[in-house]
C-alpha cells in the first residue's frame, strides 16, 4: 500500500511541475499576445480580444491534449515498478486523474491571471471547469492501460 501511495505522489508530482511550466508559459504568451494585439494597437480594437479569446481557447485544449500523452510517458515508467498489472492500473489511473486535474487548475489558472481587462471575450476558469472534468477521464484511462501493459511487459 505504501508503494502505491508514493507512486500515486510522484505521478501527481509531474503532472503538477508541468502545469507550473505549461502554466508559466501560457501567461508568458498570453500576456505577450495582449500586449501586442490591445496594448501597443492602442487600446482594443474588433480583432484584438477575438484573436485574445482565441488564442487562450487554444492553449487550454493544448493542455488538456498534454493530459493523455503525459500519462502514457509516466505510465511507461511507472508499470516497470510494479510486478502485477491490476496494481499497475490502479496506480496509474488514479496518479493520472488526480495529478492531470492539478496540472489543469495550476496551468489554467496562471493563464487566466493574464488576462487583462480588454480580453473580456476570453474564457472564465469557471468556464473551463467541465472540459478539464471530462478531459481527465482519458488521461486517467491512458495512464491505467500503459502502465498496466507495462508491469505486464517487465
Amino acid at each position: 500500500m505504501k508503494d502505491i501511495l508514493q507512486s500515486v505522489g510522484f505521478v501527481t508530482a509531474i503532472f503538477a511541475v508541468f502545469g507550473i511550466v505549461l502554466g508559466l508559459l501560457s501567461y508568458i504568451s498570453g500576456s505577450w499576445a495582449q500586449s501586442q494585439l490591445i496594448a501597443d494597437a492602442g487600446g482594443p480594437e474588433e480583432f484584438g480580444p477575438i484573436f485574445i479569446a482565441i488564442s487562450y481557447l487554444q492553449t487550454a485544449v493544448i493542455i488538456f491534449f498534454l493530459g493523455p500523452v503525459l500519462a502514457a510517458l509516466i505510465g511507461g515508467l511507472l508499470g516497470g515498478v510494479f510486478s502485477n498489472p491490476k496494481t499497475a492500473l490502479i496506480t496509474g489511473g488514479a496518479g493520472s486523474l488526480v495529478g492531470f486535474y492539478i496540472m489543469c487548475v495550476v496551468a489554467i489558472g496562471l493563464l487566466m491571471l493574464s488576462k487583462g481587462s480588454e480580453a473580456e471575450q476570453a474564457f472564465s476558469f469557471g468556464q473551463a471547469l467541465f472540459p478539464m472534468i471530462v478531459s481527465g477521464l482519458p488521461t486517467a484511462i491512458m495512464g491505467a492501460l500503459i502502465s498496466a501493459l507495462s508491469s505486464a511487459l517487465n
